[in-house]
């Protein structure tokens, strides 16, 4: 999860907390947690807790408050999109809509188990195959209405915004010779560049057929859980998830992306 860039303080009684009452009012049956940790929490209301012993087994619930939009296409991913591939998948308690704003809660099983290592070449394998029956079963046209766009022209877009912010804070930071200066000069270029080559881009993604996409496919939203027929993976934050190009989930050692094994993930295709 993200870090904080806000504080709360938990009420005393944490029935009385806002993410409790609003559980109560989709399972009344199990209202008290033992505990309530904060995961995520930013200025803009969006928040993310993590509710424990309140879960059907005992166990801990995820509680996010986000924009209506953002969870009603989490809700459709997890309730109807990956059970129809037979995917791994969280369970989702439940969605419940604010009486006033654009916000709402969604609950989800909490996703316990081990952290995804890309160091580990068992732990690619795994998220190759899980991303290429994912990939496969959900390439249908039905879904691209229901789903965010997330093709090229998205992806366009964000990169002249940054360039654009880029172009900002120079302007307002003048042209001194400062080693912050240099390095938006290097990144304004890097924008430019990758602009100029946009249509190479284009042949390149357009080899495989659009589908749902994860575009947050990152080791912080995946772990390792061990099963009957052998370890399986959890996928969760779907928040950035559309229809778009299935490369934006296949990038390889940057950053803390997934990394997942490029052959594992041809052989289910």
């Amino acid at each position: 999860m993200s870090k904080s860039v806000a504080t709360e303080v938990l009420p005393e009684r944490l029935v009385e907390h806002r993410a409790v009452r609003a559980w109560s009012q989709l399972q009344p049956d199990r209202v008290e947690p033992t505990r309530i940790e904060i995961l995520k929490l930013k200025k803009i209301k969006s928040a993310v807790y993590r509710l424990h012993g309140i879960g059907p087994d005992g166990g801990a619930v995820i509680a996010k408050r986000c924009q209506v939009a953002t969870a009603e296409v989490e809700r459709m991913i997890y309730q109807e999109f990956l059970p129809r591939v037979a995917a791994s998948v969280l369970r989702c308690y439940g969605f419940l809509k604010e009486s006033e704003g654009d916000f709402c809660w969604l609950f989800l099983e909490d996703a316990v188990g081990e952290m995804y290592s890309p160091q580990l070449p068992h732990h690619r394998a795994l998220a190759g195959q899980w991303l290429g029956t994912i990939h496969l079963g959900l390439a249908r046209a039905d879904l691209k209405a229901r789903l965010p766009d997330r093709g090229l022209g998205y992806y366009l877009g964000l990169l002249r915004r940054c360039r654009a912010t880029v172009r900002e804070i120079l302007g307002g930071n003048g042209t001194g010779p400062g080693e912050d200066t240099k390095t938006l000069r290097a990144l304004e270029a890097h924008c430019e560049l990758l602009e100029s080559r946009w249509s190479d881009m284009e042949s390149i993604c357009g080899v495989l057929p659009p589908t749902l996409v994860h575009d947050d496919f990152v080791i912080k939203n995946v772990r390792i859980q061990p099963g009957p027929s052998g370890p399986r993976l959890l996928v969760f934050d779907w928040e950035f998830a559309g229809w778009g190009s299935p490369v934006v989930d296949l990038a390889q050692f940057i950053y803390h992306v997934v990394s997942p094994d490029l052959s594992a993930y041809c052989s289910v295709l």
